[in-house]
């Protein structure tokens, strides 16, 4: 069965609208189904931007491997010296909290109680008026500072996945590279890879193509909402908000990222890291692994959920293979891996296609 009709039967009646682009070495298939609005009756196109969720955070990853690399960050100092304040979980004042831990989810620190419907970051996550980063992980007497922001356990001892702890990373990028952190990553990676694509909707060139998000198959969030949802910019070291999964790219520029990991930082004639970063990065753990027994491969990547949308990039770097896809909603079931059907489903087709023999059909 040919690509397109393997991807056409696992959307098919599932999803929305959706975006899938998958590499083999040279080779470059891109399949795109359903609709981005079903208000205004728009199809999914080969530009259709997408929120693409969690795997914003490999690219917050890529950020401050970057930075390690420019001679502005040592990934195991104390993220204290970064912000100039005593960052501390009081029950280990003794361990200090690095950078390679927050990328890590082994920092301690958590996504903190939730008020109002909104999820973490001690009740502010969502919301857009300013508080200091200060506030929430070192004022006690702040109304935002929350004990349970910190875990019952030592930092560097266990993994906890925190979102909030994306957006630390984030403000750590704007401390060391005195930029916002969405001018960094626009300037270092996007526009160097000639991607239309941002941390904030609003900063996005073609606004007319975001995509909305649904769930099940009811308009959830218009892409006119996510634009007018668009954070503002506070000051440096304080957008702590939105790097964890608000990163708006379609999926043949997200494949651009994908291929840098493959290809040892390259994309065209463009390096946007070097060997060694994307190396250290991928040695790290920072991606998700899958070991294919029977293939002897190693798949790495990130997965993504939000709003009703759904996203995968994963790869084998050793056969130079991977996929992204994008769904913006749609009836998904839950997999016993932890992800949902169609995520899998896609995941399953880039290992049926892990034959160094195969090529793509067109």
């Amino acid at each position: 069965m040919e690509l397109k009709e393997k991807f056409k039967s696992i959307f098919q009646n599932k999803i929305v609208g959706g975006s899938v682009v998958f590499i083999q070495n040279n080779d470059h298939f891109e399949y795109h189904y359903g609709y981005r609005s079903l208000i205004e009756n728009k199809p999914v196109e080969e530009d259709t931007i997408f929120r693409i969720a969690s795997i914003s955070k490999v690219i917050v990853g890529i950020g401050a491997v970057r930075l390690v690399e420019m001679g502005l960050l040592d990934l195991d100092e104390d993220i204290s010296d970064i912000f100039g304040f005593k960052i501390i979980n009081h029950q280990f004042p003794d361990i200090p909290i690095t950078t390679r831990m927050l990328m890590l989810h082994t920092s301690s620190i958590t996504d903190g109680p939730n008020n109002n419907g909104n999820i973490g970051y001690n009740g502010v996550n969502g919301e857009h008026y300013y508080v200091d980063l200060k506030d929430l992980l070192v004022n006690q007497h702040s109304e935002f500072y929350a004990k349970n922001t910190y875990s019952d356990f030592a930092p560097g001892q266990k993994y906890n996945y925190s979102n909030f702890g994306t957006g630390i990373i984030a403000c750590i990028i704007e401390k060391r590279s005195k930029q916002l952190f969405t001018e960094f990553i626009e300037n270092e990676f996007f526009k160097p890879l000639h991607m239309d694509a941002s941390f904030k909707a609003k900063n996005i060139i073609k606004q007319e193509k975001i995509s909305d998000a649904f769930i099940g198959f009811v308009t959830n969030k218009t892409g006119k909402a996510f634009i007018d949802s668009t954070y503002p910019d506070f000051s440096l070291g304080n957008n702590f908000r939105g790097p964890a999964g608000g990163m708006f790219v379609s999926s043949n520029d997200l494949s651009k990222i994908m291929i840098a990991m493959m290809n040892d930082g390259m994309v065209q004639n463009t390096q946007i890291l070097n060997k060694q970063s994307v190396d250290n990065l991928l040695a790290m753990g920072v991606l998700a692994k899958r070991y294919i027994q029977d293939k002897q491969i190693t798949l790495q990547g990130a997965t993504g959920g939000a709003y009703g949308i759904s996203s995968v990039m994963y790869f084998s770097k050793q056969k130079k293979t991977g996929v992204c896809f994008v769904a913006n909603g749609g009836n998904y079931l839950p997999a016993p891996t932890g992800l949902n059907d169609v995520q899998e489903a896609v995941i399953d087709v880039l290992i049926s296609e892990l034959d160094e023999k195969n090529k793509i059909d067109r």
